[in-house]
C-alpha cells in the first residue's frame, strides 16, 4: 500500500512540475503582449463588465462576502492573496499534497494514535501557509509599487485630465498588482459607485493600510477642495519614507528572524534526521506507553517558545 501510494505521488508530481512549467512558459509570453491580469483579458473579451464580473468572481468576491460574519476573515484573506480559483489545479496540488503529507508522515510517525491528528493539522495548516505567503507577497509588491502609481497619476492630474482618467492611466500602465486593483476601481468608479466607496473596496481586496492614508486624503480633498497634485506628491513621499524605514528595521532585524526561524525548524530536522540514521532509536518511547503525552507537551512548550520568541524579533511599524 504504501509502494502503491508512493508511485502515486511520484506521477501526481510529475504532473505538477510540467503543468508548472507549461504555466510559468505562457504566462511568460502572455506578459510581453499586456501589461497585467486585467489587460489581458480585455484583450481577449473587449466587454469590460463581463470582465470585471470575471474578475471578481475568480476572486471570490462575486457575492456580497462581507454579509457572511464566519466567513468573512477567510474569504478577505483568500481575496488579499490574489489567487485565482482553477478547480482542477487546486484538486491535483490538493490530491499531491495529501499524499505527500501522508507517506511524510506515516515515516517519521509510528504511532496511529498521534500519526492522524497530525496529518489532519498538517492538511489543515498547508493551504493556509500558502494563502497567508501569497498574501503577504502582493501586499509586499503592492506598497513597492504604489507610489509610483501615485506618481503616474500626478502627471495625469498634472497634464489636466480628470482623477478617474488619471486612475484609469495607472490601471493601463502598472504592472500587477497595482494594475489590475486600480483597473477594478476605475471600473466601479465607471458603473457608479461613488469615490469613496471604490476606495473602501480597493482596500478590502488588497489589504494594505497604505490605501487607507490614499483613502483618508482623497475623501478630505473631495470635501474640502485643494491641490490635489499636490496632496497626492506628498503622499507618494511619505510612503516612500515610510517604507524605507521599515526596510532598514527589516534588515536590521533579519538576523534575530533568521535564527528564529532556524530554531523553530531544528527539532523537527533533528527527529528526522535521527529517525533517518537509527529508525528503532525512538522506540523506547513509544512502547512506554507516554509518547502521546511527551509529543503533545513538547509540541505545547514549543509554540509557546516560538510566540515569545516571534514576538520580540517582529516589530510592529
Amino acid at each position: 500500500m504504501t509502494l502503491l501510494l508512493l508511485y502515486s505521488t511520484v506521477f501526481i508530481a510529475a504532473l505538477i512540475c510540467v503543468e508548472f512549467l507549461l504555466r510559468s512558459y505562457f504566462n511568460t509570453s502572455a506578459r510581453h503582449s499586456a501589461v497585467n491580469h486585467r489587460l489581458s483579458l480585455l484583450d481577449g473579451s473587449g466587454d469590460h463588465r463581463k470582465t470585471y464580473r470575471d474578475m471578481l468572481k475568480e476572486r471570490g468576491l462575486d457575492e456580497d462576502w462581507r454579509s457572511r460574519p464566519l466567513m468573512q476573515r477567510l474569504r478577505q484573506y483568500y481575496t488579499q492573496s490574489g489567487i485565482k480559483f482553477d478547480p482542477k489545479r487546486f484538486a491535483l496540488y490538493g490530491i499531491a499534497g495529501t499524499l505527500l503529507v501522508w507517506l511524510v508522515v506515516q515515516y517519521l510517525v509510528p504511532s496511529n494514535l498521534i500519526r492522524i491528528p497530525i496529518f489532519a493539522m498538517v492538511c489543515l495548516l498547508i493551504p493556509v501557509l500558502v494563502i497567508w505567503r501569497a498574501r503577504a507577497s502582493r501586499m509586499r509588491k503592492f506598497t513597492v509599487k504604489l507610489p509610483e502609481a501615485l506618481d503616474v497619476a500626478n502627471r495625469s492630474l498634472a497634464a489636466g485630465h480628470p482623477l478617474p482618467a488619471a486612475i484609469a492611466l495607472v490601471a493601463r500602465e502598472m504592472p500587477d498588482p497595482i494594475g489590475t486593483e486600480f483597473g477594478l476601481l476605475s471600473d466601479e468608479l465607471t458603473y457608479g459607485v461613488t469615490l469613496d466607496d471604490a476606495l473602501v473596496n480597493l482596500a478590502d481586496r488588497v489589504g494594505v493600510e497604505d490605501l487607507n492614508l490614499l483613502a483618508i486624503s482623497l475623501s478630505v480633498q473631495a470635501g474640502t477642495g485643494g491641490n490635489l497634485v499636490e496632496i497626492l506628491q506628498n503622499l507618494s513621499k511619505t510612503l516612500r519614507d515610510r517604507y524605507m524605514l521599515k526596510a532598514k528595521v527589516k534588515a536590521i532585524s533579519s538576523e534575530g528572524r533568521i535564527t528564529g526561524i532556524f530554531m523553530s525548524m531544528y527539532p523537527f530536522l533533528l527527529y528526522g534526521m535521527i529517525r533517518t540514521i537509527s529508525p528503532t532509536y525512538f522506540d523506547p518511547v513509544w512502547d512506554s506507553g507516554h509518547g502521546t503525552m511527551i509529543v503533545t507537551v513538547l509540541l505545547v512548550i514549543m509554540a509557546i517558545g516560538n510566540l515569545i520568541l516571534y514576538k520580540m524579533v517582529n516589530f510592529e511599524y
